[in-house]
């Protein structure tokens, strides 16, 4: 049996976020506006001077594997995969001019 115990994401401005678990599955039914209840971040800087005007981020999920099999049974010792992926964020602007 393989279970995700952490992901670890690797976010491109320089931060990163570990979550428990493989953190929250994305359904419809929430609002892209919205925070992430477990495991999120906010870009404060744009990604207008890098390639692709994007950031590069990547997401290492690390596994427990258990296995049994002819009478006998064990745990694989920390097993990752890793995704790499381009992500594009937008950016607002705002103007306040006072009246």
């Amino acid at each position: 049996m393989a279970r995700p115990t952490k992901t670890v994401w690797t976010l491109g401005d320089g931060g990163s976020v570990t979550c428990r678990g493989p953190g929250t599955p994305y359904t419809r039914a929430v609002e892209a506006s919205r925070p992430s209840p477990d495991c999120g971040h906010t870009y404060r800087t744009t990604p207008a001077g890098r390639p692709h005007r994007a950031y590069a981020v990547s997401a290492t999920v690390h596994w427990k594997v258990t296995w049994q099999g002819a009478g006998q049974s064990g745990t694989f010792p920390d097993l990752t995969t890793t995704s790499n992926a381009t992500v594009r964020v937008a950016e607002s602007q705002a103007l306040n001019t006072g009246g």
